[in-house]
């Protein structure tokens, strides 16, 4: 069946929407056994012109679809060739609604609709794209030209390439997954069905080949681990016990030789790398030079790898600037790594992307690996670690095997889980530990609290899975026995809060990225009290459902015996019933603190954030006495006391089970009640009780009447005292780097945010290093004197003016950064006609546009323009002839509203200055550094508010700028200066 009476499709059409769009092409391919025996294809009319936008993506144009069938002609003929053959389809969905819709295709819902898509996912979960287009160019099949003729040919191709994926998964996960959902609710499952019976019948055949009788285990996860380890075949071997200690294979091979965990606790001599060495690793003939094909020498990053060699022997902190193409995470990996490698420590690297995380894993740290391995430095072992809700709890995910898929309604339509389940589970089996952020699953069928875990609901040792089946503590395991740790910034400052608890102890750190640290850790230490999260708390309180309240689940469950211990099960059911009872009380007064939370609204200045349904109040004095939030805080008490009460309850039953067998899960389930309950009320203490000089207080509320996204927020003040007092004492070195740090070379307001040089063991050096590109001949700054300042009731058409002819003269490939979505968009609807009129393609960062999609479109079009918000101000990288100019139309400064600027300025008068201003300006320099990405590239960066000439704080600016390539002129001229480039480029 798999590869006979096959039709392989695709469509084309105006849109995307069910509703409002129709079809302008279907091409049909038949297949038997691999070949392509006869092809449908067929220009449709969908009866209304076809947008531009669709026109650039598939080439299909209005005169070519003028004499073409209607729709339903076109189905009708569609449905004609296909009679009765399985189809295939990428998004199979998708092309089924189009080619169904209508009287003339409604027999095509017969069929059985393979979706190619899902395939890849579940076969190929490892993936980072499953589009057609990324597919082919993995497996060099026929390039796909977003032309539905030119997509089937490509799909053949590829659809067998899935098969075989399928064919190699282990016999008993195929049998799963084929017995997942009937064929009427996932028809993919097909696919499963036919490969699990030929799997089936080749270890029939081998066993009566080899006269032995063959046991089939059902499948488990469990059974999957064990066999990811043991390498053993699932369908012949039972399920191996749980090890009771770490063992080897069940190891990164590198992490496994050494089983004794890497420490940096205690005062030792160290030996660290010489000058001398590391000015050799950063030459043609040394260990980089190696790396790298055509390696050139960069003076910048040899200074920079010496400096933090420096901070590591002599225990100091570092702060180090290091300008575009300078190379600065090798700079600071080689004297890191090798550091680690002689003294058998871990060092830490601490991240904010996701990008660079991966970057440094997947790509630099493996290189460098294998360098240090042929210089005969000794095998540097390094690993990712992030948080608990990073990576598939398999305790939960046993439960959802053990439901199966269910059909869940998401916008008014029916959606099988069963391609969220199989892929999961393939991805489990594929990998050791790595973390889901990448799996490609659509969380709407199968959400992701439902795979994961949090560290409060983890069993641990409890847990069938613990040791080295799970994901969270094999990585911990591996963690422990790296040289080198790579984690975001939440989780490392969230050890911080946890007394060193979630990461290995590493006394030297990196901090890259290092621009954001204080926003990042301000947030990491925040303390929160979320309405919606107290009500979800509430309604698993206060219902008698034992699906979702553990007090009754347990008291159901009976696990004492009144027969043989009447003492204890007249306890037992006195602690249940007194805990339900609490357990309805916390749920009552949790639910009405949530809901009067919203009376903030009232107390809000009216000039504040008046355009907004959502925004954040300042909880300052004078609101504490308002009458609003004195009734809070009566609420609050109530809140306090119920939840002083549940927290009894809670642990006396906790108590009672201790020792028991078979009630660890629920232990846990009521462990994680009260650790939620706790923090919920320390939370409550904290922002409703008596104001506290560490915190800024603020809460964020919702005009909607029937909308709760109603939450108080109590964030530290000075983030540098947190850090001088925990930190730097348990450190001996700090690296902070970035390409962003200085404001005119001055480093004075990063060492302040972060605490360094407030005592001993903060004290730190400096290092400025500029780029290594050369930014005065390839990025020219121009400062216009003729734009009305922001205030100015002229500002925005002449904004618009500007935008517009900008845009015009070099032809596309411009960057505009806003801080403001409605000017954004106001902007956008002003410009957009006009360039379309002249051929000219812009797009904008709208509500529930995809960023991902917008930046992948943006580099796949070089004469692309954008308008975008502060997402696409930093780590967007567009090399070349993409990006050739950033418009910068008003400076980022933070909202006058801002709760911390607020509190920041009722104690300092000069708080302006000593905290908004340094922030705009790293922003203003991360979003010019969007310009310039490689050594060739060239551009423009035009800074649109006049305010850079008018205020004193220009210069703050204009002097932290990479280039001083700066011209003041009028916009006449800069439109002028557009126009020389854009002729001479031609």
């Amino acid at each position: 069946m798999l590869d006979r009476n096959l039709v392989v499709l695709d469509t084309e059409t105006t849109g995307l929407s069910y509703n409002h769009d129709e079809l302008t092409q279907i091409a049909a391919a038949r297949m038997e056994c691999g070949e392509i025996t006869d092809w449908f294809v067929t220009f449709v009319n969908p009866g209304k012109p076809i947008p531009d936008e669709i026109v650039r993506l598939t080439n299909i144009h209005d005169e070519d679809v003028v004499d073409a069938p209607t729709p339903d002609e076109a189905r009708a003929l569609l449905a004609e060739f296909i009679g009765d053959a399985y189809v295939v389809a990428h998004n199979a969905d998708f092309d089924k609604h189009f080619c169904t819709k209508s009287e003339s295709g409604e027999c095509l819902n017969r069929n059985i609709w393979v979706d190619s898509l899902a395939l890849a996912r579940i076969a190929l979960p490892r993936m980072k794209s499953h589009r057609l287009i990324d597919l082919v160019h993995a497996f060099d099949a026929p390039i796909s030209t977003h032309r539905a003729d030119a997509d089937v040919e490509a799909l053949c191709a590829v659809y067998r390439i899935l098969l075989s994926a399928v064919a190699t998964m282990p016999p008993d996960l195929v049998e799963y997954i084929a017995n997942l959902a009937p064929r009427e609710e996932w028809p993919t499952g097909v696919v499963f069905e036919n490969i699990s019976n030929l799997q089936q019948a080749m270890l029939e055949a081998e066993a009566e080949r080899t006269n032995q009788k063959r046991v089939h285990y059902p499948f488990t996860v469990r059974g999957m681990r064990s066999s990811r380890f043991r390498g053993k075949n699932r369908s012949s071997e039972k399920p191996a016990p749980e090890p009771i200690d770490i063992v080897a294979a069940g190891m990164n091979p590198a992490l496994a030789r050494n089983t004794t965990p890497l420490a940096d606790d205690g005062p030792r001599h160290l030996e660290f790398p010489s000058v001398t060495e590391i000015d050799q690793a950063f030459s043609v003939d040394g260990l980089i030079g190696s790396m790298y094909e055509n390696y050139e020498p960069r003076i910048e990053q040899k200074i920079m790898a010496e400096e933090v060699l420096s901070a590591f022997s002599t225990s100091n902190n570092l702060v180090v600037e290091a300008g575009t193409g300078v190379g600065k995470s090798m700079a600071y990996l080689v004297p890191a790594a090798v550091t680690a490698l002689r003294n058998n420590i871990p060092i830490g690297i601490a991240t904010k992307t996701n990008a660079l995380l991966d970057q440094l894993v997947y790509k630099e740290l493996p290189m460098l690996a294998k360098a240090l391995e042929a210089e005969g430095a000794g095998e540097l072992k390094h690993v990712a670690l992030k948080g608990f809700s990073h990576y598939p709890c398999l305790r939960r995910i046993s439960h959802v095997v053990s439901d199966g898929a269910h059909m869940v309604e998401i916008a008014g339509q029916q959606y099988s889980q069963a391609t969220s389940i199989a892929a999961i589970l393939s991805y489990i089996e594929q990998t050791e530990y790595d973390d889901i952020d990448a799996l490609k699953l659509d969380y709407r069928t199968l959400p992701r609290y439902a795979i994961t875990t949090s560290s409060r609901e983890c069993l641990r040792k409890r847990c069938p899975f613990f040791g080295t089946y799970c994901f969270v503590h094999g990585a911990r395991r591996q963690a422990e026995h790296a040289h080198v740790v790579v984690t975001n910034h939440a989780l490392f400052f969230r050890d911080l809060a946890a007394d060193g608890n979630l990461l290995p102890h590493a006394k030297f750190w990196i901090v890259d990225e290092a621009h954001g640290a204080e926003a990042e850790a301000r947030k990491a230490l925040a303390i929160n009290l979320d309405a919606q999260e107290m009500l979800r708390l509430a309604g698993r309180l206060t219902t008698e459902d034992a699906k979702r309240n553990a007090f009754v689940r347990l008291e159901r469950r009976k696990p004492v015996d009144s027969g043989t211990q009447p003492e204890a099960s007249t306890l037992f059911y006195s602690l249940t019933e007194k805990a339900k009872k609490r357990g309805r009380d916390f749920g009552e007064k949790a639910e009405i603190l949530a809901k009067r939370m919203k009376d903030l609204v009232k107390v809000a200045p009216k000039e504040n954030n008046k355009n907004y349904d959502t925004f954040e109040v300042w909880i300052n004095d004078d609101i504490r006495l308002t009458p609003e939030f004195k009734g809070l805080q009566g609420y609050g008490r109530d809140f306090v006391d119920a939840a002083e009460k549940l927290i009894s309850s809670g642990n006396e039953i906790i108590a009672f089970l201790d020792d028991m067998d078979g009630v660890a899960e629920n232990q846990r389930e009521i462990a994680s009640i009260v650790i939620d309950a706790k923090n919920m009320l320390q939370a409550c203490e904290t922002i409703l009780g008596p104001a506290d000089l560490r915190y800024v207080y603020s809460a964020r509320v919702c005009r909607k009447p029937e909308r709760v996204a109603e939450s108080l927020e109590a964030q530290i003040v000075d983030i540098g005292q947190e850090l001088d007092e925990t930190l730097y004492e348990r450190t001996q070195s700090v690296v902070y780097a970035s390409a962003t740090i200085s404001i005119s070379d001055d480093f004075q307001a990063f060492n302040q945010a972060l605490g360094l040089n407030a005592s001993e063991a903060s004290r730190s050096k400096e290092c400025l290093l500029g780029s290594s590109y050369d930014y005065n001949h390839h990025m020219r700054v121009f400062v216009l004197n003729d734009m009305p300042e922001p205030n100015n009731a002229r500002y925005m058409a002449r904004l618009q003016d500007m935008l517009l002819r900008a845009h015009l003269a070099q032809q596309g490939s411009m960057l505009t950064l806003f801080t403001n979505r409605r000017e954004m968009e106001q902007c956008f609807d002003a410009v957009n006609p006009e360039l379309k009129a002249n051929d000219l393609r812009l797009v904008c960062q709208k509500w529930g546009v995809s960023v991902k999609g917008l930046r992948d479109d943006f580099l796949a079009d070089k004469h692309l323009s954008l308008f975008a918000l502060k997402s696409f101000w930093e780590g967007f990288d567009a090399p070349g002839a993409t990006l050739r100019g950033v418009i910068i139309p008003k400076l980022p400064f933070a909202k006058p509203s801002d709760p911390l600027s607020c509190e920041r300025s009722a104690r300092d008068r000069s708080a302006w200055a000593h905290y908004v201003l340094p922030k705009a300006v790293i922003e203003v320099k991360q979003a010019a550094g969007r310009l310039i990405r490689t050594a060739t590239d060239e551009g423009v960066l035009i800074l649109a508010d006049r305010r850079l000439l008018t205020k004193g704080y220009g210069k703050s600016f204009l002097n932290s700028l990479p280039s001083t390539n700066i011209t003041m002129c009028s916009i006449d001229e800069l439109i002028e200066h557009l126009l020389d480039e854009s002729t001479q480029a031609e």
